[in-house]
C-alpha cells in the first residue's frame, strides 16, 4: 500500500521516539523513506566564516536529514535524503507533485492556539493543499 513515504524534518527536530510509528508504518510496508529538510529562504543564513560563505540553514536542515537517516537505517529501512532550499511548506507541496509519494508523515508542532491562528502551520498548508494523504503524529 505505502512504497514511498514523505518524511519532512525541521533543523531542530530529533529522531526520538514519537518517530518511532513512522520507521514502523516503513517497515511493515517495505517503503522507502525520503527524510526532506528545507532551508527556509524566509530566513537569513548566510554566514562568513574564514573567508568562506556558509549556509548555515542548508548545513543544519542536511544534519538534521542525516540524524533521521542514521535512525531509519539502524531498523533497515531504504532512505533517500534530501535538503532543498525554499519556503517549507511551498518546498515540501512542490516535492511531494514531482515525486511519486503515497503518504506524507508529518509532526506537529506544540504551540498555543494563539500563536498557531497568527503564524500559521506548515503542516496545516500541507494538509490544505496537498492530495496526498498526510499522516500526522
Amino acid at each position: 500500500m505505502y512504497d514511498h513515504v514523505l518524511l519532512p524534518v525541521s533543523t531542530d527536530a530529533t529522531p526520538d521516539e514519537r518517530y518511532e510509528p513512522i520507521y514502523e508504518l516503513a517497515a511493515q510496508h517495505g517503503a522507502t523513506i525520503t527524510i526532506l529538510s528545507v532551508a527556509d529562504t524566509n530566513r537569513d543564513s548566510v554566514t562568513n566564516l574564514g573567508g568562506e560563505v556558509v549556509d548555515t540553514l542548508e548545513s543544519e536542515a542536511t544534519k538534521a536529514v542525516e540524524r533521521f537517516a542514521e535512525a531509519a537505517r539502524e531498523r533497515a529501512i531504504t532512505v533517500e535524503t534530501e535538503t532543498i532550499q525554499g519556503v517549507p511548506d511551498e518546498a515540501i507541496l512542490e516535492y511531494d507533485e514531482t515525486h511519486d509519494i503515497d503518504v506524507i508523515v508529518m509532526r506537529k508542532r506544540d504551540r498555543s492556539r494563539l500563536k498557531e491562528t497568527l503564524l500559521g502551520s506548515v503542516t496545516d498548508r500541507v494538509i490544505r493543499l496537498t492530495d496526498t494523504p498526510v499522516l500526522v503524529i
